[in-house]
Order: C-alpha cells, then structure tokens, then sequence
C-alpha cells in the first residue's frame, strides 16, 4: 500500500465578533463533526478526525486582529471530497 496523496485548502475567516482563538478551535470542532468525521479532538495545535477512510487536521495561522487563515489538511481514500466540503463549510461560517 503507498502513502495517501495528502490534500490541502486555506481558509480565511474574519469578523469583528470574534472574540478569541477558542472561537475558532469550536467552529473547527464543529464544522469538522457536520461533515461526518468523528473522534473530533482539540490537541495544541489542531483538531483532527477522521472517517473511516479518511484523516483530516486542521490549524490555524492569526493574519491580525480577528483575522485568521485556517489550514486543511486531509489524507485518505475520500480526502479531496472531504476537505473541499469541510473548506466549504468553513468558508461559510457566520460570527454573530
């Protein structure tokens, strides 16, 4: 068996209602469960899951101020399909 092709997307998320980097951590927490990854877990540096084909993490960069760019990171047979639905859903993604 040879190593998975690992893919990767940014996303940009930035609003004034953010209030810290816990905000983004949940919402990572969270859009990764809505795409069907399970054993969703915060570490120090990311949150990873992952589906029964498939490993995704995710982390983060701070641009500024409320401002960051968030880094997907997935592995396995359905890790394009699933990186681009867990970008998408993060792209989409609110602060009230």
């Amino acid at each position: 068996m040879g190593v998975p092709t690992l893919y990767w997307r940014s996303v940009n998320l930035a609003s004034a209602a953010i209030e810290s980097d816990n905000d983004i951590w949940n919402v990572i927490k969270q859009q990764m469960t809505a795409v069907g990854l399970v054993d969703v877990k915060k570490n120090p540096s990311d949150v990873n899951g992952h589906s029964s084909d498939t490993m995704v993490a995710v982390t983060f960069a701070k641009l500024g101020k409320k401002n960051y760019m968030l880094f997907i990171m997935a592995a396995g047979d359905g890790a394009k399909k699933t990186c681009k639905q867990l970008g998408d859903k993060l792209a989409n993604v609110k602060f009230l």
